[in-house]
C-alpha cells in the first residue's frame, strides 16, 4: 500500500518531541508501515527524524519562526494549533504541490493526521485518492473516512453534530505504543505524578488541591500553563524529555489524570499502565476504554471517591495487571495490524 503521510504544520516529526501527541502518532505510523514493506511518504518540517521511504520537506523553521516567534516557547506554553496559522497555509500548499508529484493511484491513501488542518490540501484529491483521518482525537471531523481513536470520541462527534455514522466508513483504531519504551517496574516510589500541560480542563488544579490536602506528594511534569506554586507536597518541573518521562511513568505511585473534559483517550494513561503504574482518573470520556476499573486504575465519579483513590490505590492496584492489560490491547503491532485490514477493505476497486 501507499501512504502519504500528512504531518503536523507546527512541529517536526521527531521522538523528542513528545509533549504532541499527533506528532508522535505520525512518527510511529511511519516508521512501523515502512518496516512493513509500505510505501510512505512523509510531508513534513525539514528536521523531521522519521523512518519513511522518502521524506519531503514542506516546512521549515524560518516558517515557524515568522508564525509563532520562538521556537522552543511550546516547552512553556504548549504548542499554538490553530489552523489559521500562515505556518498551515504554506504547509497544505506545499503538500498539495507535492502529492501532485508522486500520486501515481486512486488506490493510494492521504492519510491527514491532524484532521481539519489538512482539509485545504486533502480537498483537492478526494477523487483522485482515497483521503482518510486515521486517528480523530479531537474535535472535528470532515474526511470521508474517519477513523477514531476511541468509541467514546466517535459518540461525542456524533452527539454534536446531530448525524447518523456513516457506516462501513467510520471506525475506531485504538493507540498503539512499543513496550520497549517503557520501563516496567513493579516497586513504586511515594510520589504521584501529573504527566502533560498543567491546565484547568485537564484537572490540574484538581489533583494539586486534593494532594496539597491529603499530603501526597505529586511531580507535575509538563507547561506549567496555570503557573501554579510549588507547595510541600506539589512540585512543578516542566516539559521533560521522553528518557526523563519514562523514568517518571515507571517511578510514579500513582497518575494522576482527573481531566474534566471529554477526553477523546489520554494517552498517559495506557502509558502508564506499560509502566506498571495504576491511574487515579475521571469517569467518562476516554478513560472508560483505557483504565479497567479496579484492576488498573480507579474512575473517580466524584471529589470524594477521589479523596478514596489516591490514599488507597497502591494497595488496591497490581502493576502487573496493569502491564499485562496494556500490552494486551495497546501495542503498536495490534493498532498496525487492524490498520492494514481497514486500509485492505478500503482500496477502491479491489
Amino acid at each position: 500500500m501507499v501512504f502519504h503521510c500528512l504531518s503536523i504544520p507546527y512541529a517536526a516529526t521527531r521522538k523528542e518531541v513528545s509533549l504532541c501527541a499527533f506528532v508522535q502518532k505520525v512518527y510511529k505510523f511511519c516508521g512501523e508501515m515502512t518496516k512493513r514493506g509500505h510505501t510512505v511518504y512523509h510531508y513534513g518540517h525539514e528536521d523531521s527524524n522519521v523512518n519513511c521511504t522518502e521524506h519531503i520537506t514542506v516546512t521549515n523553521d524560518a516558517i515557524l519562526k515568522d508564525t509563532y516567534g520562538n521556537l522552543e516557547s511550546w516547552k512553556a506554553t504548549g504548542f499554538n494549533q490553530n489552523v489559521c496559522e500562515n505556518s498551515f497555509t504554506v504547509f497544505n500548499e506545499n503538500c498539495t504541490i507535492e502529492i501532485n508529484k508522486r500520486l501515481k493511484s486512486k488506490e493510494e491513501f492521504i492519510l491527514c493526521w491532524f484532521g481539519f488542518g489538512h482539509e485545504a490540501c486533502a480537498k483537492n484529491f478526494y477523487d483522485k485518492a482515497v483521503v482518510v483521518e486515521p486517528s480523530i482525537g479531537y474535535d472535528s471531523m470532515f474526511a470521508p473516512i474517519k477513523m477514531f481513536e476511541t468509541k467514546s470520541q466517535m459518540h461525542k462527534m456524533h452527539g454534536i453534530a446531530q448525524n447518523a455514522i456513516n457506516f462501513g466508513k467510520e471506525y475506531v483504531v485504538y493507540p498503539g505504543f512499543d513496550p520497549d519504551d517503557f520501563l516496567f517496574k513493579k516497586e513504586k516510589s511515594d510520589t504521584a505524578l501529573f504527566l502533560g500541560r498543567v491546565i484547568e480542563s485537564k484537572g490540574a488544579k484538581l489533583a494539586y488541591d486534593i494532594c496539597n490536602e491529603v499530603g501526597q506528594d505529586i511531580i507535575f511534569a509538563g507547561p506549567n500553563i496555570m503557573n501554579l506554586p510549588d507547595t510541600k507536597y506539589c512540585k512543578f518541573i516542566g516539559f521533560v524529555e521522553p528518557n526523563k518521562r519514562k523514568q517518571l511513568l515507571s517511578d510514579a505511585k500513582f497518575l494522576f489524570a482527573p481531566s474534566l473534559f471529554i477526553e477523546p483517550c489520554n494517552w498517559t494513561a495506557i502509558e502508564a499502565q506499560f509502566s506498571g503504574t495504576p491511574v487515579v482518573s475521571t469517569d467518562f470520556g476516554g478513560f472508560t476504554e483505557t483504565v479497567d476499573q479496579a484492576k488498573t486504575g480507579i474512575r473517580c465519579i466524584d471529589p470524594q471517591t477521589m479523596l478514596y483513590a489516591v490514599k488507597n490505590i497502591n494497595k488496591m492496584i497490581n502493576p502487573v495487571d496493569c502491564y499485562n492489560h496494556a500490552v494486551s490491547r495497546f501495542t503498536l503491532k495490534q493498532q498496525c495490524d487492524y490498520y492494514e485490514i481497514l486500509f485492505n477493505k478500503l482500496i477502491p476497486y479491489k
